[in-house]
């Protein structure tokens, strides 16, 4: 019976059935609002303090010595809403390397306790979080790499929790107006709960961007992606569309597709940005199909580069 009750807490958390059998769906979320609001096309996006979520290996290019940043969004308010909170940031080790370090912390929504005779007892909040370091190495101008080690914590009752080890690769290639990249994320263990194991969501993603000058004030990026979810077997894709004035103030529009039943279901994304001083400000919302879980998500991130 406790197996049972634990199955369906975990299907609670991941808003969908097919995704029975893991954990952790925090984990897919991007905490970048930039790239959230250009269809989550993170594994292209230049080198931030959100790189260690994006694309680990981008830190490598950064022209700054370091960067720190913040964000927090409201993921599918209309079902099950949880509280994304992120700390993230790099610091660069000579002109090659750059460590990187990011928490993610997640506050679902409470659920009630009840006994066996269906009374409740009481509530309860599910959390999880997990803490990440990664290394960053610039092989070339312009190629990178890197690897980033994950430790993950889920509480989903108050006599269930568990941990996993997982890791990420990347790699980009990057010459300027050209980016692609590649990473594989939430490689690892399993959790299990005391009543057997639940996956992580692990993926493959590989996308393409491009960037130009128009003037000195205008600037157009594109960005491209698409991914696997391996555990899932199921297709994502996203397209992402980024308008930048006088390197001050950005307008962004994006698409993502996916299957509802295999992960994050199809949207669209739109979003601001301003920028002063190298203090960046980003705010992203999705608008969904008709009752799609993700109607209403909205996301802001504020980042320091130094």
């Amino acid at each position: 019976m406790k197996h049972i009750y634990i199955c369906f807490i975990v299907s609670i958390l991941t808003a969908s059935g097919s995704l029975y059998g893991q954990a952790a769906q925090f984990l897919t979320v991007p905490t970048d609002a930039r790239t959230l609001s250009m269809g989550s096309t993170g594994v292209i996006a230049p080198a931030s303090a959100f790189s260690i979520y994006n694309n680990n290996s981008a830190a490598a290019f950064s022209d700054f010595k370091a960067a720190l940043a913040a964000s927090y969004a409201m993921w599918q308010p209309g079902s099950g809403r949880s509280n994304l909170v992120n700390l993230s940031g790099f610091f660069k080790i000579g002109k090659r390397g750059a460590f990187l370090l990011g928490s993610r912390f997640s506050l679902y929504s409470p659920y009630n306790i009840t006994n066996e005779q269906g009374s409740i007892t009481g509530t309860y909040k599910p959390t999880e979080i997990s803490f990440d370091l990664g290394y960053a190495f610039k092989i070339s101008k312009s190629f990178s790499t890197a690897v980033t080690l994950r430790y993950v914590v889920s509480k989903i009752s108050p006599d269930a929790s568990g941990g996993a080890f997982a890791a990420d690769l990347g790699l980009m290639y990057n010459t300027g107006n050209l980016s692609i990249g590649l990473s594989a994320a939430n490689l690892g263990s399993k959790i299990d709960y005391g009543y057997g194991p639940y996956t992580l969501p692990a993926q493959i993603r590989l996308g393409v961007g491009y960037g130009f000058h128009i003037g000195e004030k205008h600037q157009l990026s594109a960005a491209a992606q698409g991914g696997y979810l391996i555990n899932n077997s199921g297709i994502t894709a996203g397209i992402g569309l980024e308008y930048l004035f006088n390197k001050m103030v950005s307008v962004r529009l994006g698409g993502h597709y996916g299957n509802p039943e295999k992960g994050i279901p199809p949207h669209l994304s739109t979003g601001i940005g301003f920028s002063y001083r190298h203090l960046t400000l980003n705010a992203a919302y999705l608008l969904g199909q008709k009752e799609s879980l993700v109607s209403n998500s909205f996301s802001i991130g504020l980042e320091w580069m130094f």
